[in-house]
């Protein structure tokens, strides 16, 4: 009959599965930090843009403006400002979508945590029963030396 592998070492692969997971997840939750940092940074250069421009505005405005430029204008804001409602939109999804990776990450880095643990305990188990038999070993070997004296 073959050895059997020892159970610490069954687990093994299942350990290196749970490592590849949370790499995988914290690789996953660094994108989406640094996605959902670019969709912040465009919507606040959207908004400096629309303050910028309105400013400018303002001030050429002063002296007076036709009616056509004035209507250009209200349109580029408008778009502007819907430009600036879409982003807040990206910004939300990519808030939600790292809450969702880093809630992720978390519980592959708990799986991993209780495969190391179970690893752990698996082997103790095996060093106790490691030094129980050769305890029983060195016993015999005292029973059979005071049996041979005998």
């Amino acid at each position: 009959m073959g050895h059997m592998l020892k159970k610490s070492k069954r687990f093994e692969p299942v350990k290196q599965i749970a490592v590849n997971n949370e790499t995988a997840a914290a690789v996953k939750m660094t994108q989406s930090a640094q996605a959902q940092d670019e969709s912040v940074e465009q919507l606040e250069k959207l908004r400096s843009y629309r303050v910028d421009y309105v400013e400018e505005f303002k001030l050429k405005g002063q002296g007076g403006m036709s009616a056509l430029r004035l209507q250009e204008y209200q349109a580029f804001v408008q778009k502007l400002d819907t430009a600036i409602e879409e982003q807040v939109l990206v910004v939300n999804r990519m808030r939600s979508k790292l809450g969702e990776d880093r809630q992720a990450f978390k519980k592959t880095t708990s799986r991993k945590k209780v495969v190391e643990k179970l690893i752990a305990k698996s082997k103790q188990q095996e060093l106790k029963e490691e030094d129980k038999k050769q305890q029983n070993e060195a016993d015999d070997r005292v029973v059979k030396g005071v049996q041979l004296d005998s």
